[in-house]
């Protein structure tokens, strides 16, 4: 069977929350586990949380609210979890979303507007990067690193330095790497990535690749309508 797209699913990417200064994205999860901000799916694009490993206990415990809030949407809507670069090793973390790791991304999705192939966005980086993106993900190091974080001296490390990191940062050539990724993703119509933080489409080829704004910056989230154009409809999430 395969993957659907409805009218109505919510996409998020890259609220990087953290639980000091981004709060943000615990209260949008808080709404939507209410119905007060209704969603036929939830699609999380990844780097939904500045760190946030399987396996890594402290920053399990760290998000513990926001991981329970996301497994009750669960168990009444489909959720698609996208491992991203800040998040990753999920899948022993949630039983009612569907994490979607690295390694399996991009996902073909159908909808009645067209194919579309939908990841992250860090797939086809530099061979530096793809190293760091394995060695992150080793199961070795991920123990290690729960072994010698006992007192969350090296997670509280990591997530105090990413505090201080600027997100919503303008990517000047962003069309040209938006474009030279088009080859990356074959058979479909639309490509859909977070990662970049950029708000920005274009089109090439016939395909229109979308990337979607960071969460994190003024709380941009996205309703899919395949009536529509443009099908993702942006909207901000503002603390009432």
């Amino acid at each position: 069977m395969s993957l659907e797209i409805k009218d109505g699913a919510l996409f998020v990417a890259d609220a990087h929350e953290n639980g000091k200064n981004r709060t943000l994205f615990a209260k949008f999860l808080d709404k939507i586990k209410t119905g007060e901000t209704a969603a036929a799916q939830l699609f999380l694009m990844g780097d939904m949380f500045d760190l946030l490993v399987g396996g890594a206990k402290k920053t399990e415990y760290l998000f513990k609210n926001e991981i329970a809030v996301i497994e009750e949407i669960g168990q009444k809507i489909e959720v698609f979890y996208f491992e991203g670069n800040h998040d990753f090793n999920l899948g022993r973390l949630f039983s009612n979303a569907k994490v979607i790791p690295l390694k399996k991304q991009p996902i073909l999705f159908e909808s009645r507007c067209g194919l579309f192939n939908i990841s992250h966005g860090d797939l086809n980086g530099e061979f530096g990067y793809k190293l760091y993106t394995a060695l992150i993900r080793n199961p070795f190091l991920i123990a290690v690193l729960n072994l010698f974080d006992r007192y969350g001296l090296i997670s509280n490390s990591i997530l105090k330095k990413l505090e201080k990191k600027e997100l919503c940062v303008k990517i000047d050539d962003f069309e040209q790497i938006a474009l030279n990724k088009t080859a990356f993703y074959q058979n479909c119509d639309f490509i859909v990535e977070g990662h970049y933080h950029q708000n920005q489409s274009f089109v090439s080829d016939n395909r229109t690749y979308i990337n979607l704004g960071s969460f994190a910056c003024g709380g941009k989230f996205y309703r899919f309508d395949s009536k529509s154009k443009p099908h993702f409809k942006e909207f901000t999430y503002k603390e009432s």
